[in-house]
């Protein structure tokens, strides 16, 4: 209970900061700052399958708009002998089949609904013994309507995610114990541009900390670049601040926080 209202203090906090900002909507704004807080939860389906929510809140400065979204995927391990190597574990890991709804409440500007269909795929790259290279190869569809009697308009992109997480085995502090570094970097390739929002590379160290089996937060610092942003500004380059909550069944082995993500 007392992290659900960490959550709702620290959104309360950054959202008056951001509202006492003019809003620029019709300016080229070429960097710009976002905050992302999102609160992710599993929902255990059968001994391989799960269904993993995401409920997220969006905010860009200069004031530009508000996002808010929820996202849901039904992972599947793989556990078909077909995708197996011939040495050990199978090089595919997991199947995702998801669809999400977006709505980005704009200042200046005609509100923009996203309803988007997702299917993904993870696999690893073996490298040095001590880092493994999660990958995660996903396909979005996205069909967003601006409000604006122009009707809905499609999209599709693909996206790549290598991501890997470090961690220390001795630990000198009981504190430092549930600590842990998320490293991520995705390229965005928009097959077929969406009327707004095509970002095109994601880069985002992060700081972990594991507070009990169930319970986790990372928060990172992320460069982001992106195109349509408005109808006046064609790129800009975005720093994001973000807070992950997580909220899961217990995992025994470290190295399966990385699975926990979509």
């Amino acid at each position: 209970m007392k992290q659900i209202w960490l959550v709702l203090i620290i959104t309360l906090y950054f959202s008056t900061i951001v509202n006492a900002q003019d809003s620029i909507v019709d300016q080229e704004v070429r960097v710009n700052s976002q905050i992302w807080l999102d609160y992710n939860f599993t929902s255990p389906l059968k001994e391989a399958q799960n269904i993993r929510t995401q409920i997220g809140f969006r905010k860009i400065t200069p004031n530009i708009y508000n996002r808010f979204l929820g996202i849901s995927t039904w992972n599947i391990k793989n556990q078909n002998s077909i995708f197996k190597s011939k040495k050990e574990a199978p090089f595919v890991k997991s199947f995702h089949l998801g669809a999400g709804m977006l709505f980005t409440q704009n200042v200046d500007n005609n509100n923009n609904f996203e309803f988007r269909l997702i299917q993904g795929l993870k696999f690893e790259i073996p490298t040095i013994k001590p880092v493994t290279l999660y990958n995660y190869f996903r396909l979005e569809q996205r069909f967003q309507n601006s409000f604006d009697n122009s009707g809905w308009k499609s999209a599709f992109r693909m996206r790549y995610r290598v991501s890997t997480i470090l961690s220390w085995n001795k630990h000198y502090l009981s504190f430092a114990k549930g600590l842990y570094v998320p490293l991520n970097a995705e390229l965005f390739v928009n097959l077929q541009r969406a009327d707004r929002f095509n970002d095109l590379i994601r880069i985002s160290p992060g700081i972990g900390y594991r507070l009990d089996d169930s319970w986790r937060f990372e928060f990172y610092l992320i460069f982001n670049r992106t195109k349509n942003i408005t109808e006046t500004n064609n790129k800009s380059s975005d720093f994001i601040f973000r807070l992950r909550v997580f909220n899961s069944p217990a995992k025994k082995e470290e190295q399966n926080i990385l699975e926990e993500e979509f």
